[in-house]
């Protein structure tokens, strides 16, 4: 065999190899790039699934908020207008927010305690109270009667109804455990202790299910002023944090919480009928158990 021929099949074999290497490199690129595209893939998959999870589970900006519903910049929170459901007039120098939630224990204490002290003085034009239906026992149960008393409390509202109908239901509140509030029917049925509130109109709002969003936002809000520490009621005067006074009898917790918000509101208490009134009735206490609420 010549030279020039031993050379040329070297060359030919040489360039035979460099092709098969090179088609080698080419097969595990692609291999490679395969299993990259398949993990990304699955990752988007897997961030898309977390996306759609959230977004049901989450809560949805309201689309429909109650008649009269305002906006509550001094609860914590700057939250979109509508997520308050005021009770007393707009002037008084004092804004109570409360966030309570039906199913709560706590929060029937408070209302059974206080509600004749704040009544005196959202009539006196002292305090505005500022409610927002929240959902913590559902979510601590996997319930979803707190959910659906608070859509009511919201169709209550459109109607006028709303004080008469919060005592209502707070007045027939189950033991926590007891998820009867899931219940439209019953919510409906309990309408009917309250004048003028049965009717289609009502049962039409609390069977849609109109104002669910609004009462998840209620909760949503609850979790951003509480760092995600929620508990009801989760009370703020004038955007601040409220401690409900300690007393021996609902007299005295009445008298001390009255005397708290004049305070606020830079009301003499000598001159204030509020003050006056719960001044004589703390003096005649009789020296019942404390009423004073806990948390839930």
């Amino acid at each position: 065999m010549s030279k020039a021929n031993k050379v040329g099949k070297e060359l030919a074999r040489q360039r035979a190899a460099q092709l098969r290497l090179e088609q080698q490199r080419r097969a595990r690129r692609n291999r490679l790039y395969a299993i990259y595209g398949s993990v990304v893939a699955v990752i988007v998959v897997a961030v898309g699934v977390a996306f759609a999870v959230q977004a049901a589970n989450g809560p949805k900006t309201p689309t429909a908020v109650p008649v009269g519903a305002i906006a509550d910049t001094t609860g914590g929170v700057s939250a979109a207008d509508g997520m308050a459901i005021p009770i007393g007039n707009s002037d008084a120098k004092v804004k109570l927010t409360v966030y309570e939630d039906a199913r709560c224990s706590a929060c029937k204490s408070y209302e059974t305690t206080y509600t004749a002290a704040y009544n005196k003085l959202v009539q006196d034009g002292t305090l505005q109270l500022l409610i927002h239906p929240v959902t913590l026992i559902d979510a601590n149960t996997n319930g979803s009667g707190s959910l659906h008393a608070g859509n009511a409390f919201a169709c209550a509202q459109d109607a006028g109804h709303f004080q008469a109908y919060h005592d209502v239901i707070y007045a027939n509140q189950p033991n926590e455990n007891t998820d009867s509030f899931a219940s439209d029917a019953t919510l409906i049925s309990l309408a009917k202790q309250v004048q003028g509130l049965d009717s289609k109109t009502f049962e039409s709002c609390v069977n849609t299910h109109k104002y669910f969003d609004w009462v998840k936002q209620n909760y949503a809000d609850l979790n951003k002023v509480t760092n995600n520490s929620p508990s009801t009621p989760t009370i703020y005067a004038n955007g601040k944090a409220f401690t409900l006074p300690s007393a021996s009898t609902t007299e005295a917790a009445q008298a001390a919480f009255i005397a708290s918000i004049d305070k606020l509101a830079g009301v003499n208490p000598s001159a204030s009928p509020s003050s006056s009134a719960a001044a004589s009735s703390s003096a005649g206490a009789s020296g019942s158990p404390s009423p004073s609420a806990s948390k839930s």
